[in-house]
């Protein structure tokens, strides 16, 4: 185990609102290596400072099965077209710090937030390029990105941002809706189930077990990860793990919870015009998924 303590700096002037951070990217500009996006990234805590009062909310990915299902499938199929790519050419290799990585959601741009020393100078940072991929649809070339919650942004033949857990969504055969009871409702009219029907509720029992868990506990074409009004750049979709508030002349520092972030991908809103400061325990060896 390695904790890396990352410290992130607002000072009001565009640092402010929805903010992002990309913890891979932060620990590799800091530690000088490249630390692999698409892995689970576990933050033990921290501390918020602003001694002018304020909120922070601190936003990620769902941890959830499909989250990570719809992730895993972005990247094999990227995978594969890297690979199919390759195939096509003479000797050609990838770059040697060639990674998958995928914004948070449609708001998600490439300017994150970096760690920052102690007298606020922001550590500097190499090359780091999302992902693009390359597609065709009856003669039309997408080039597009990827983004793992919310909706697509653009129309076919003009994709410019991809949702993998919509894009999952609509490649998976979705639940019948046809009932399947294990007890059918004709049961309580069988002459075997009534035999001893002296007190005139065991039609009501067969007829409430027939009726109850007969349908899905979940909506069969959205999920938490995925809504259909998502609204972009907001925090619809993701999960808050979060929040910490400041008071004026009070408390200028307040503690933040520990959390985990899908792929390091974390969204942070600020709700003041206020200098700030976030100070995050990192641990620097991901979990794969």
């Amino acid at each position: 185990m390695a904790v890396q303590r990352l410290r992130f700096y607002g000072d009001g002037d565009g640092t402010t609102g929805t903010l992002f951070i990309d913890l891979s990217k932060a620990l590799s500009a800091t530690n000088r290596k490249l630390h692999r996006q698409k892995q689970i990234y576990t933050v033990y805590g921290g501390y918020y400072v602003d001694s002018n009062g304020s909120r922070i909310d601190i936003n990620v990915a769902p941890n959830t099965w499909v989250t990570k299902r719809a992730i895993n499938r972005g990247f094999k199929m990227w995978r594969k077209s890297i690979s199919e790519t390759l195939k096509n050419t003479d000797g050609m290799q990838t770059g040697k710090y060639s990674d998958f990585k995928l914004y948070l959601n449609n708001g998600m741009g490439s300017s994150t937030l970096m760690p920052v020393d102690a007298a606020d100078v922001t550590i500097p940072t190499g090359e780091w390029d999302y992902s693009t991929l390359v597609s065709e649809n009856e003669g039309n070339v997408d080039s597009f990105d990827l983004h793992i919650v919310g909706p697509h942004s653009g129309s076919t033949g003009s994709m410019s941002r991809v949702g993998l857990m919509k894009s999952w969504l609509d490649s998976r055969p979705l639940p019948t809706s046809q009932n399947q009871p294990h007890i059918t409702s004709v049961a309580k009219d069988d002459p075997l189930s009534n035999l001893n029907d002296n007190s005139g509720v065991v039609d009501d029992r067969i007829a409430q077990a027939a009726d109850e868990g007969d349908q899905r506990p979940y909506d069969e074409d959205t999920f938490w990860g995925y809504y259909s009004d998502s609204v972009s750049g907001g925090e619809n979709n993701l999960q808050r793990v979060s929040s910490a508030v400041t008071v004026a002349n009070s408390i200028a520092i307040t503690p933040i919870h520990g959390f985990e972030a899908l792929c390091g991908l974390v969204q942070i809103n600020v709700s003041a015009d206020t200098s700030w400061e976030l100070v995050l325990d990192v641990e620097t060896e991901g979990v794969s998924f």
